[in-house]
C-alpha cells in the first residue's frame, strides 16, 4: 500500500466504488487522510475497474464479502470520519453505510429515488416543482399506447438507472418507440443490472444545461454549470458535442438555480456532490435527471483555471474542513472561458491516441484530455457518451479562440477517425 497519507493516525474516509471521477477524488484526499475502499459489487465493468487507483486506499472490502451489516461492522473497527460516494455505481450503498455507522449523509430512504429516474421525476413534482410527463412500464404494448395519445409528438426512451446517455433514444413515430422499448427491455444497463422495466418521457424543447454542486447541512454550493450542445444519431441518439462554461451573471442562471436546488432538497441530497442536468424549457426548467456524484467530467485542473474552485475540491473540503466551504461563494466566478469538447469517433477501429493527443496538443486553447482508450486500442462509432473516445477542456480568455480551435480539431477528427 503505498497511500501518500501525511496524517496516518488521523480518522479514515470511506470511499464507495472509487471508479471514473471518483480516482480524483481518492487523489485529493489520499495526502490528508488514509482511505478505505468499498465495491458495491465484484462484477465491474472491467473499463471502471481500471479506473480505481487502489494504491491509495489502505484496506479494500466488497460488499459481497457477507452483506450490509457485517460490512458495517468491518468498517467501524477503523472508526471512520466519513463516507463518500465515489461513482454512480456506488450512490444507494454509500446512504446505508454511513446512516449504519452513524456518520453525515443523505438520507437512506430516499436512496432509490436519487437513482430511478421515474422515481426521481415523481420526488420532485411531489415537492411541487414542474417535471416532463411519463410513463414506467414492463410493456411495449403499454408504450405504443402511452406514445398514440401524444399524437404524434416526440418522446425520450430510457432505461430506468442507467449512466452516460446509455441506450437514450428519441423516437418520433411507433417503430421507433417499440424499437426502443424492445432494445432496452431486458438488457443489461451501464450499471450492470437487468432492465426489468423502461422509462418514457415527453421530449423537452430547449436547451440543456448542466449544474454541478456540492452540498452540506442542506445548503448548495454550485461550482459550474455548462450549457451543452448535442447531435443526434443516425438511430435517434444524442451524441454529446461540447458544453461551455456559462458565464455567472448569465441572464437565465437564477432560474435554472433556483430549480436545480429544488432538485436538491426533494431528492434529499444534504451532503456531497450532485450532477444535475436541466432543459430550460419555453415554460421554464425542467429535470432531466440528477447523480448524487461528482460530474463524470469532473476536471480540477481546468476548472480551477477557469474558476478558480472546482468540485472536487469543494467536496474535500465539505467533508474535512466545513469551515472553509462555509466561507468559499455559494455560487462559482468566471476567470477564463471553457470547453468541455467531447470525442466523436466517426468509423471506429484502433484509436490513434497519439495522434489526437499531439492534434490537441497544436491547439492554443488546449488545457487537458482525459481518453477512455489506449493507444490502438479497438473503438467504435461514437453513439453515446461512453463510446466516446474522450473528453478535452479548452480554456482562454478569448471565447473566439477557442471557438476557432473547437473546429479546426473537429475538420480534423471528421477526417482521421
Amino acid at each position: 500500500m503505498t497511500n501518500p497519507c501525511t496524517e496516518p493516525n488521523a480518522a479514515p474516509l470511506v470511499l464507495v466504488d472509487a471508479f471514473s471521477t471518483g480516482a480524483l477524488l481518492a487523489q485529493a484526499l489520499a495526502t490528508r487522510r488514509p482511505l478505505l475502499h468499498v465495491r458495491s459489487r465484484d462484477d465491474m465493468p472491467a473499463a471502471f475497474a481500471a479506473s480505481c487507483p487502489r494504491h491509495l486506499f489502505a484496506a479494500h472490502y466488497t460488499l459481497a464479502d457477507g452483506g450490509v451489516q457485517p460490512l458495517i461492522a468491518r468498517l467501524a473497527a477503523h472508526a471512520p470520519a466519513a463516507v463518500l460516494t465515489g461513482s454512480e455505481f456506488g450512490v444507494e450503498l454509500a446512504d446505508r453505510l454511513a446512516a449504519g455507522l452513524g456518520l453525515l449523509g443523505n438520507d437512506p430512504a430516499l436512496s432509490t429515488a436519487r437513482r430511478d429516474k421515474a422515481l426521481m421525476a415523481e420526488r420532485v413534482a411531489a415537492a411541487g416543482l414542474p417535471v416532463a410527463g411519463q410513463l414506467r412500464t414492463e410493456s411495449a404494448a403499454e408504450a405504443l399506447a402511452w406514445f398514440a395519445a401524444r399524437q404524434g409528438a416526440r418522446v425520450v426512451v430510457k432505461p430506468l438507472d442507467s449512466a452516460g446517455s446509455d441506450n437514450v433514444f428519441i423516437c418520433q413515430d411507433a417503430a421507433q418507440v417499440k424499437a426502443a422499448v424492445e432494445r432496452i427491455l431486458g438488457a443489461t444497463n451501464l450499471m450492470m443490472r437487468a432492465n426489468s422495466a423502461v422509462l418514457l418521457q415527453d421530449y423537452l424543447e430547449g436547451d440543456e444545461y448542466v449544474i454541478n454542486s456540492v452540498s452540506h447541512a442542506g445548503r448548495h454550493w454550485i461550482s459550474d454549470v455548462w450549457k451543452c450542445r448535442k447531435t443526434l444519431s443516425a438511430d435517434g441518439r444524442k451524441i454529446y458535442d461540447y458544453e461551455d462554461l456559462q458565464p455567472a451573471d448569465a441572464a437565465e442562471l437564477p432560474a435554472l438555480l433556483d430549480y436545480a436546488e429544488g432538485v436538491l432538497d426533494a431528492l434529499g441530497i444534504a451532503y456531497g456532490p450532485a450532477h444535475t442536468e436541466l432543459i430550460l424549457t419555453a415554460a421554464g426548467p425542467r429535470l432531466l435527471e440528477t447523480g448524487a456524484r461528482l460530474s463524470g467530467l469532473a476536471n480540477p485542473d481546468a476548472l480551477q483555471a477557469a474558476t478558480g474552485n472546482d468540485q472536487v475540491a469543494l467536496t474535500c473540503a465539505c467533508y474535512l474542513d466545513p469551515p472553509r466551504l462555509e466561507a468559499t461563494p455559494r455560487r462559482y466566478r468566471v476567470l477564463r472561458q471553457a470547453r468541455c469538447l467531447n470525442l466523436i469517433a466517426h468509423r471506429g477501429g484502433a484509436f490513434p491516441r497519439a495522434a489526437v493527443s499531439a492534434r490537441l496538443e497544436s491547439l492554443e486553447s488546449f488545457q487537458s484530455a482525459r481518453f477512455r482508450l489506449a493507444e490502438g486500442a479497438a473503438g467504435v462509432p461514437t453513439v453515446d457518451l461512453n463510446s466516446s473516445p474522450g473528453a478535452v477542456f479548452l480554456v482562454h480568455p478569448d471565447p473566439t479562440r477557442i471557438a476557432a480551435d473547437y473546429r479546426a480539431y473537429r475538420d480534423w477528427e471528421a477526417a482521421t477517425l
